[in-house]
């Protein structure tokens, strides 16, 4: 079996869709702070660009969800934007400055994490 082979066996296992869904679906607080950190987004348009940019799509009650769960905890605001008649065209979730250092926090734990499980170095 050569290398290319064996990759993709290994996305076939049972233990790597876990880790897909694990870091993705399950996580997907943090794909929302990540383009919310860019501008304000409505939640259609943020479940767009997790699929386009990301490549995942999370089901539309999912996503909502979460943003619910993000505002309820202050990570995030909804904000109503007016269009030009003076109605309410959407209703936008903004980053908080504690949405914006719970991303720093998790930027650095995910890095802590990946150099402990993939660095070369053998500790003695």
């Amino acid at each position: 079996m050569s290398s290319e082979n064996s990759a993709e066996g290994s996305k076939e296992s049972k233990a790597y869709q876990r880790l897909v869904k694990n870091l993705t679906i399950d996580l997907l607080w943090i794909w929302v702070l990540k383009l919310l950190r860019e501008k304000p987004k409505y939640a259609y348009q943020l479940k767009q660009e997790i699929q386009e940019r990301f490549n995942f799509s999370p089901a539309t009650v999912t996503n909502y969800t979460i943003l619910y769960l993000l505002e309820r905890e202050g990570l995030v605001e909804k904000t109503e934007m007016r269009n030009s008649d003076e109605r309410i065209d959407r209703k936008y979730y903004v980053i908080t400055k504690f949405g914006e250092e719970v991303m720093d926090d998790a930027e650095l734990y995910l890095k802590q994490i990946y150099e402990k499980l993939f660095s070369k170095e053998i500790d003695s």
